[in-house]
Order: C-alpha cells, then structure tokens, then sequence
C-alpha cells in the first residue's frame, strides 16, 4: 500500500517536520494527521456541548420579570455579608 505525494509542498513541510520532531517522513505524516483528526474531533465535540447547553437553557424559557443578579442587598457597604 503506497501513497505517492506530488505537491511539492507537502513533501517540503513534511520533510520539515520529520527534521523537526526527529521522526522518519511517515511517522511524522502519520502523527500529523491523527493530531488534525483528533483536533476536529475535539471542536465538534465542543460544538455538540455548546449546542446541548444552549437547548438547557432555552428549556428553562424567559427570565422571570423582576429577577436580577443584583444581590447588593445581602452585602454592606464594605462587601461583608449584612
């Protein structure tokens, strides 16, 4: 099983990077995409909790009028509790 690259481009970073890390050209090609591969699938993961969060929260519907974070009554006027 043979892969033959002909972007001269690709052969120069991938030869960078195999310099870089040490590594044979394959081990390096090899490393690198399984790193953008778990890169992806680390943002889609995120993208899916950021979804699932937003959907809890518009679960819970409007803010009720009159409710605010403002708690400065439960404090004194040097931050100590009243």
């Amino acid at each position: 099983m043979g892969m033959n690259i002909k972007s001269e481009k690709a052969q120069r970073l991938a030869r960078q990077l195999a310099d870089e890390t040490g590594q044979s050209m394959t081990a390096a090609v090899e490393q690198a995409l399984e790193a953008e591969i778990a890169r992806l699938h680390l943002q889609r993961d995120i993208a899916e909790r950021k979804r699932r969060v937003r959907e809890i929260v518009k679960s819970f519907g409007p803010v009720p009028e009159g409710v605010t974070s403002d708690h400065s009554d439960l404090y004194d006027e040097w931050g100590l509790p009243t």
